[in-house]
């Protein structure tokens, strides 16, 4: 009875021991988020405080990062955390927890697209650098966290960016004028701020750069500016006073400096003085020296002026006497040229009247035809003769008044002013005495052949005449009639006409291309090229 009592008494006490601990489990869950909430919530409490955290903060704030959302009150922690760990470095690792949790608050700052944050990710990063004597990463860093600042309103945090970038060009030993720009731009941030702490430690630091490049003016003015930021940031005399020394220093310095100025000055211009009057007594000296060789030189050149100008003015009289010579040989050749011109048309008209004078005895109408067209020819070398001794020019012909001239005394030739029209379009140029004899003999046995062939009734004929160029240097004459055209058997390149040979034989002559077609009537065409040369 006693054993069964035992036994019953045994499993109870089991049961509610493991019991127990089964129904005790949920409560414990329940206790640990509490306290978990309860520390989460003392957190944020400490996120709205200024002050940084302390180790046990820090050591529950490690314990709730990996429960919290990625939100900007993790991103506040993660910068404490951090922060801790970079105040309280005493050894890589510390230094290496820093550096983590201020990235892991970057890449959530990132997340989140703040560039408050984001900014002070970097320039937490860049303290963390600092700290590892990381000179090239203190500046990127600041770099970027200055160009994501510029887009918010933190003119604190973009002040400490430039003060980074200064430490780093302090590390690197850059230039001074490298040194300077960041400092000015962060005391300027935090004037604009009102930090005036931060404002005289900036202006401190630009004062110990000018002292260091023995720029003691600007150094005074940039120490007084600091003590005056720290006054308006009411600091304590007691931290105020080594300034004040530091001044005094730099005052005394300064006035020793300018002594030392003021007496090399006087020494400098007591040598100068020395020296200007020394140099002005040689200068005297070699003065008087240069202006006797210089009055020598200028009565030597007026002597030899003098002579030469006599054998020039002796030369001058030859060549005047010589220019009037060949003036005067030069108009009497041109009157040589004009009368030379002139007996030649007289002697071609003389030809022509003998040429008349015989076609009165000739009985067949061949013969009498040769002779017309022999008298037509010696006039178109006539005409251009008599054109040369008129002008004024005795190498070229006006083409235009040529031709025209040449048309009409073709008309009254053959007496076909009622029977056919001419249509003349000609350019107003001049062509050589080389060009224009072959022109004007080409341009004559085409108009006759067109008279004579083109219109056997003498009836509503038209003859257009074209001579055009386009640069004054290729030149193309067409003449066109609307007559019955050439013959079928007709090969104007194989012909027996003594017109159409001389044609072509004067276009070779002046290196032509010449043409007949058969187009509509007969068509001639004669292409040439002269140079500049040939129309002097």
């Amino acid at each position: 009875m006693l054993s069964k009592h035992y036994r019953i008494i045994l499993f109870l006490l089991v049961w509610f021991t493991f019991g127990e601990v089964n129904a005790l489990a949920p409560f414990k869950s329940i206790m640990k988020a509490g306290m978990m909430e309860k520390n989460l919530s003392v957190l944020k409490d400490d996120l709205n405080q200024e002050a940084a955290y302390n180790e046990q903060q820090v050591k529950k704030a490690e314990e709730l990062l990996s429960t919290l959302p990625e939100n900007i009150d993790k991103i506040k922690i993660l910068l404490k955390v951090s922060d801790w760990y970079e105040a309280s470095y005493n050894n890589p690792v510390t230094l290496q927890k820093s550096f983590q949790y201020a990235e892991e608050a970057l890449r959530i700052s990132q997340i989140l697209h703040s560039n408050i944050y984001a900014g002070k990710c970097y320039l937490q990063l860049s303290m963390v650098q600092e700290l590892r004597n990381n000179n090239f990463m203190i500046e990127v860093n600041a770099r970027k966290a200055i160009e994501v600042l510029n887009k918010t309103n933190q003119t604190d945090d973009l002040g400490e960016a430039w003060v980074m970038v200064w430490s780093s060009k302090m590390r690197t030993n850059a230039p001074i004028a490298e040194r300077l720009d960041p400092i000015f731009r962060a005391a300027s941030l935090f004037e604009k701020s009102k930090n005036n702490k931060r404002s005289g430690d900036c202006y401190r630091e630009i004062s110990e750069l000018y002292f260091s490049i023995s720029d003691f003016h600007n150094s005074l003015n940039s120490l007084k500016k600091a003590i005056f930021f720290y006054k308006a940031a009411k600091l304590k005399e007691s931290d105020i006073y080594p300034i004040s020394s530091r001044l005094n220093i730099i005052y005394e310095t300064e006035k020793k400096s300018m002594d030392i100025i003021k007496l090399k000055n006087k020494t400098l211009l007591q040598q100068s003085k020395l020296q200007n009057e020394v140099f002005l007594r040689n200068s005297m000296i070699t003065f008087v020296l240069l202006l006797l060789i210089i009055l020598g030189l200028l009565y030597k050149s007026f002597m030899f002026k003098k002579k030469t100008n006599m054998v020039l003015e002796k030369q001058q009289n030859e060549i005047n006497k010589k220019n009037n010579t060949l003036q005067k040989l030069v108009v009497e050749k041109e009157w040589l040229l004009r009368e030379i011109h002139h007996r030649v048309k007289n002697n071609l008209h003389t030809v022509v009247g003998l040429l008349a004078s015989q076609a009165e005895f000739l009985k067949n109408e061949e013969a009498l035809q040769a002779i017309n067209s022999s008298q037509n020819r010696i006039h178109a070398m006539s005409l251009i003769h008599q054109k040369l001794y008129q002008s004024e020019n005795l190498s070229i012909i006006d083409m235009p008044s040529y031709l025209f001239e040449l048309t009409e005394y073709l008309k009254d030739s053959f007496e076909i002013r009622k029977s056919i029209r001419f249509v003349m379009d000609i350019d107003s140029f001049n062509l050589p005495l080389s060009h224009s004899i072959p022109i004007g003999l080409i341009f004559n046995e085409a108009v006759t052949n067109a008279i004579k062939y083109a219109f056997p009734d003498h009836k509503n004929g038209v003859i257009h005449i074209s001579l055009k160029t386009n640069d004054t240097k290729n030149y193309v004459l067409i003449i066109q009639d609307n007559g019955i055209g050439l013959l079928n058997d007709f090969d104007p390149y194989n012909s027996p006409s003594l017109g159409i040979k001389l044609m072509s034989g004067l276009s070779d002559d002046i290196k032509g291309k010449f043409q007949i077609l058969s187009e509509n009537g007969t068509k001639i065409t004669l292409e040439f090229t002269i140079n500049e040369s040939n129309l002097h």
